[in-house]
């Protein structure tokens, strides 16, 4: 094999595969929107799955390759893993797409467990989510490698395959964070203080992602990921809904409320650009303190064009609070950050890294890996099509036909269950919109009232009523129009508690995303064998 062309083509693959693959999640996010939950097989899953498999089988065949020419003799840099040597970097892409894979699976049966999801962050996405990242971290440390063996400066592109797939990187770190935009959490109530949470995720991805520029690059890469930025952020506006346009079918239909705010395009900080160019014409590595201000200051939290203004409505002195905060935790987490991405990028040194796993380790690996899945059971969903709702209820409101849109269908106890009240047409008469669920007690009866939030200038509330016992139970639907009180009621059967406790699935999950990024970590901090030395 032609190693250095092998690694080219990889790259350019590697380049192609998260590009297309992000795009088709800015697609998909779109379509949940605007179309609603379809098959596995829509065209945006499409974009985002096809080339994972070449991914896989490209990241094993270079692994056995690599082995060979070792046990050749041939002198090479990687890590050694139970017989098998390949660069650290290939390593990670196939751990990251061993957990996409497995965070598939585990999809399906949290679903089965809990119900659709209509957020971004949930205990399997966590491991599709991060795993893709993790693949997209490693493939940007390939590009390097390249660029540090390529002396003579055969192979051209490199600067811009690191740029492109840096914004990958950066799109899907920001987009895993995209909950903290969303006006149903962008602001978490702790001990009664609202928290911005965005404040600090947003700025970190920004700060983590320049740093990997700085460290791992020189000043054209990070000027290249900034042009490419602002012109693919920007297209997203206009792009997005015509794409999703464009791949509907006949059998496809615009759900109430579409088309929706283009969250794709908002979740990247429209002031990025700048930041990109300031961090390198003043480089501020050398100006920490600067650099967190900037990033922080310039967060789509304070984006003029998004639907809610955030500051305006939590007030001044808790916006205050939360960026002294913020400010304080973004800074202390840049000295850490600095040496987690030096020691990634030894690894490309010369000699071989022993990794022996311990036997427990890999035991308490595969008792996580299987926990949730053996304890989960499944439901018998009924189809709807609505904003990724297995359970579509239509009811009247004085006139008005309302979609009461259930994300868990049946309802189980004792868990909320997230719903969508959707007006027809994008009804504008109905003023507020709230649940009920009552139930029999022997004193007469008891009920239990919702609150639900609005989206932006649509009519879509928003909500999660907790069932706290199995049974049949009666959910009245109240809306307030022109001062008036009407409604209409939905008859439920919820059923018996879930088998598997949701902190155990997040507890599972924080550890998988922890392990994912920690063990190149310490695996480029171990010694090498003295046979390469």
């Amino acid at each position: 094999m032609n190693r250095p062309k092998f690694v080219y083509g990889f790259c350019i693959f590697l380049t192609l595969y998260h590009l297309t693959a992000r795009l088709g999640l800015a697609t998909d996010l779109q379509w949940h929107l605007d179309v609603g939950r379809d098959s596995m097989w829509t065209p945006p899953h499409i974009m985002i799955f096809a080339g994972f498999p070449v991914c896989a089988l490209l990241s094993l065949y270079y692994v056995l390759v690599t082995t060979r020419d070792h046990k050749t003799g041939m002198e090479l840099s990687g890590v050694r893993i139970l017989g098998f040597v390949a660069p650290g970097s290939v390593w990670m892409i196939v751990l990251g797409t061993f957990s996409l894979g497995v965070g598939g699976l585990y999809d399906d049966y949290w679903h089965a467990q809990f119900g659709i999801d209509t957020t971004v962050i949930t205990p399997p996405h966590m491991l599709t989510l991060f795993g893709g990242m993790l693949a997209e971290f490693a493939s940007v440390l390939l590009v390097r490698d390249l660029i540090n063996h390529d002396t003579e400066n055969r192979f051209k592109g490199k600067n811009i395959m690191a740029a492109v797939l840096l914004w990958t990187l950066l799109f899907h770190g920001s987009f895993s964070f995209l909950n903290f935009i969303d006006p149903r959490a962008a602001t978490v109530s702790v001990l009664g203080f609202k928290m911005m949470l965005h404040l600090f995720f947003g700025p970190f991805v920004v700060m983590a992602i320049l740093l990997i520029g700085k460290q791992w690059f020189d000043g054209r890469v990070i000027y290249l990921l900034a042009g490419f930025t602002f012109l693919i952020q920007t297209a997203m506006f206009v792009v997005i809904p015509l794409a999703v346009e464009a791949l509907m079918g006949p059998s496809h239909a615009y759900r109430p409320g579409a088309p929706s705010t283009v969250w794709a395009a908002h979740c990247i900080s429209y002031l990025f650009p700048l930041v990109a160019v300031a961090f390198v014409k003043f480089d501020l590595v050398r100006r920490p303190s600067v650099l967190v201000a900037i990033a922080l200051l310039s967060d789509v939290i304070f984006s003029p064009f998004l639907p809610v203004n955030y500051p305006s409505e939590v007030g001044p002195l808790v916006t205050l609070v939360n960026i002294v905060a913020a400010f304080l935790l973004l800074r202390l987490s840049l000295p850490p950050l600095h040496q987690y991405l030096a020691r990634i990028l030894s690894s490309l040194e010369s000699g071989i890294i022993e990794f022996k796993p311990r036997t427990k380790s890999l035991a308490l690996l595969a008792i996580l890996v299987l926990i949730t899945p053996v304890s989960a059971h499944g439901n018998n969903y009924e189809e709807g099509s609505g904003f990724d709702a297995p359970m579509r209820v239509q009811v009247d409101i004085d006139g008005i036909e309302v979609w009461v849109e259930f994300m868990l269908w049946p309802p189980k106890a004792p868990q909320s269950c997230e719903m969508l009240l959707v007006a027809q047409d994008n009804e504008s008469r109905i003023d507020e919109m709230w649940t009920e669920i009552v139930f029999p007690d022997e004193n007469g009866e008891v009920r239990m009232i919702q609150a639900f939030k609005r989206y932006p200038d649509q009519s879509i509330w928003f909500g999660e009523n907790h069932f706290t016992f199995g049974g049949n139970q009666t959910l009245e639907i109240k809306a307030r129009i022109a001062g008036e009180e009407y409604s209409d009621t939905v008859t439920l059967q919820v059923e018996a508690p879930s088998v598997v406790p949701v902190w155990l699935a997040w507890t599972f999950s924080s550890v998988w995303v922890f392990m994912l990024f920690a063990l190149p970590y310490f695996v480029a901090g171990m010694r090498r064998s003295s046979e390469c030395e």
